[in-house]
């Protein structure tokens, strides 16, 4: 059984930097490959934040999910075949990314994903959810090398 640890408001989960930086460094040093050809970071633009934002109030979510993710080149090719969105560069094959869910309460369930594909549409009179989000700028290509959580 998953015991709940997150039980306070939300409003001040920070963590010290001293501690970002050595959980940085956690994962820097669990990737088995160089510097360079993994990724740590992802940098998502502020008008994409507050999109997600305002789609999570507007269809009444309690929170965000972030998924981990991995790009291929087949998974970019089909990406970049869509009629929407910012295409993926292929430099960013085998890198990992992530996927960002409005969750919201469902069937008396809290933190429910609430994603639908594009390509299938609602009833009528249905609320429509969104798609999960992607499509943010990795490092190492996209960095703030100066950052104290990249040592």
């Amino acid at each position: 059984m998953t015991q709940v640890l997150l039980t306070k408001d939300g409003k001040n989960n920070t963590v010290p930097v001293n501690i970002a930086q050595q959980m940085t460094q956690a994962f820097r040093k669990s990737q088995n490959t160089d510097k360079g050809t993994y990724t740590e970071a992802a940098w998502f633009p502020a008008a994409q934040i507050s999109s997600l934002t305002k789609k999570m109030i507007d269809l009444g979510g309690d929170g965000i999910r972030i998924y981990f993710g991995r790009y291929t080149s087949e998974i970019i090719d089909q990406i970049n075949k869509l009629e929407y969105g910012d295409k993926i560069p292929s430099t960013y094959a085998e890198m990992n990314t992530l996927l960002l869910v409005v969750t919201k309460l469902i069937d008396g369930k809290p933190c429910t994903d609430y994603f639908i594909d594009k390509d299938v549409t609602c009833n009528v009179g249905e609320e429509q959810p969104t798609d999960p989000e992607n499509r943010s700028a990795l490092c190492p290509q996209k960095c703030d090398e100066d950052s104290i959580l990249m040592e």
